[in-house]
C-alpha cells in the first residue's frame, strides 16, 4: 500500500517534503498466540491501562501497565504493574506491583521502558502528578537483574527540570549506530494547549540525563504521545499522536539524523495512510522491516491493526487486522529467540468488546 505523506514544513509554509514509494510485498505476519495479561477487576484494581513491553538480553519479556485503583481516569492513585515471560510470551508470571502511589489524587503515569544492552540495565521512566500539580515530577527506576528487582524511584526532575514531561508511552531506545552510538533516548509530550514533543538523552548509561531535541506545537499542529525507533542507517524515526487532527485524521511522523538532538522542519510530515483516531501507537524495527500498530480508524478506537514497511515507512506494504472491536493503546516488541526457523514479534494492546480498556492482551505474531 502506498503511503501518502505530506511534510509539516509545507503545510505550515516552510519547505516542501514528500516521500512516497512502493517495494515488493513481504510475507504476511500471522497471529500465533494470544493471552490476557490484565482485565478490569484483577487484584482489586478498577482498570489497567497504558501497556508497554520490551524484550531483555536474558531472553525474557516484561510487560508493564498502570493499575488504576478506583476508576479508568488518567489521574487518581495507581499501581505500576508488571508481568514477565521466559518462554517467548506463551506463559507469564503472576502480576505484581513495582510501585504504589497510595491514595494520592494525581498519581503516576507510564511511561517508557529502556534497555541498556551494554551494561544489562533496564530503566522505566514515568511521570507523577501530571494533571493537578503546579510542579511535575519525572521518576526513573532501574533493574540490574532483568526485571526481577528494582531500585527505589530516582527524581529525574533534578536533572531535566520540573516542566511537564509525559514519556512515551512505549519504549525508549539505545542507539546501535552512529551518531551517538550507545545513547539512551526517550521522548514524550507536554500538556494540550501548549503541547509538543521533546526528548531526553543519556550518554553515560543512565547516570545523567538532559533535554535534547524538540518539536513544538503551532496552532492545530499538536504532536503528542510518541514512539521512536532507530532505523538501520542510524536515523531515528518517530510517530506522534496528532492531537489536533492537523491536516488529517492520521499520524505525525518525524526523523532525526543526529541522535534526537534536533528534528528539522523538512523531516516532519503527516502520513495519511496511517489513519488514526487520536491515540498512542507503536513502531518497531526488525532487520529491514518497520512495523506499526494502532486502531486503524479515523474516528473511533476500534480495529487494532499491524502494518509493515520495507522502505523505512515511506510506504506500507501490508496490514493485518488483529482485533476488529474496541482497541486502544498498543506497544510492539521483538520476541527473543527462535524456534527452528520461526521468528516472532509481540504486541500488548488495550482490548474490549464495549470499551477498549476492558483488558490488556499480549499477541504474538509469526514472521516467515
Amino acid at each position: 500500500m502506498m503511503a501518502t505523506t505530506t511534510s509539516v514544513s509545507s503545510l505550515l509554509g516552510f519547505v516542501l517534503f514528500v516521500s512516497v514509494g512502493i517495494l515488493p510485498s513481504i510475507s504476511n505476519p500471522t497471529i500465533d498466540h494470544e493471552v490476557t495479561l490484565w482485565k478490569q477487576g484483577d487484584l482489586g484494581v478498577n482498570t489497567y491501562r497504558i501497556p508497554i513491553i520490551t524484550s531483555l538480553p536474558d531472553g525474557s519479556l516484561i510487560a508493564l501497565a498502570e493499575g488504576r485503583k478506583h476508576s479508568s481516569g488518567d489521574s487518581g492513585p495507581k499501581f505500576l504493574a508488571i508481568r514477565r515471560s521466559k518462554d517467548q510470551g506463551i506463559t507469564w508470571s503472576n502480576a505484581s506491583f513495582l510501585e504504589d502511589d497510595g491514595e494520592t489524587p494525581d498519581g503516576l503515569n507510564l511511561g517508557t521502558v529502556i534497555v541498556d544492552e551494554e551494561v544489562y540495565r533496564v530503566f522505566v521512566v514515568y511521570s507523577f502528578c501530571a494533571h493537578k500539580c503546579v510542579y511535575h515530577t519525572t521518576f526513573l527506576i532501574s533493574s540490574d537483574d532483568f526485571g526481577l528487582s528494582w531500585s527505589k524511584p530516582y527524581n529525574l526532575s533534578e536533572q531535566i527540570g520540573t516542566s511537564l514531561f509525559l514519556p512515551g508511552p512505549g519504549f525508549g531506545i539505545q542507539k546501535k549506530q552512529d551518531p551517538h552510538r550507545g545513547r539512551l533516548i526517550t521522548c514524550g509530550h507536554t500538556m494540550p494547549g501548549h503541547d509538543g514533543v521533546y526528548c531526553i538523552v543519556s550518554d553515560d548509561h543512565g547516570k545523567s540525563w538532559r533535554i535534547a531535541g524538540n518539536i513544538t506545537q503551532r496552532g492545530s499542529f499538536e504532536p503528542d504521545e510518541s514512539q521512536l525507533i532507530e532505523l538501520n542507517n542510524g536515523v531515528i524515526l518517530m510517530t506522534s499522536r496528532n492531537q489536533g487532527n492537523f491536516h488529517c485524521h492520521c499520524r505525525i511522523m518525524s526523523k532525526s539524523y543526529d541522535g534526537a538532538e534536533s528534528f528539522a522542519h523538512a523531516d516532519i510530515y503527516v502520513d495519511e495512510t496511517l489513519e488514526d483516531p487520536v491515540v498512542a501507537a507503536s513502531l518497531l524495527g526488525l532487520r529491514t522491516t518497520v512495523y506499526f500498530s494502532n486502531p486503524a480508524n479515523k474516528m473511533f478506537r476500534v480495529n487494532m491493526t499491524l502494518r509493515w514497511s520495507k522502505d523505512n515507512g515511506a510506504s506500507w506494504n501490508g496490514a493485518l487486522t488483529v482485533w476488529k472491536g474496541a482497541s486502544g493503546y498498543s506497544c510492539l516488541a521483538i520476541v527473543p529467540g527462535m524456534q527452528a526457523n520461526e521468528t516472532f514479534i509481540g504486541m500488548v494492546f488495550e482490548k474490549g468488546h464495549l470499551r477498549y480498556y476492558e483488558s490488556i492482551v499480549f499477541v504474538r505474531f509469526r514472521l516467515e
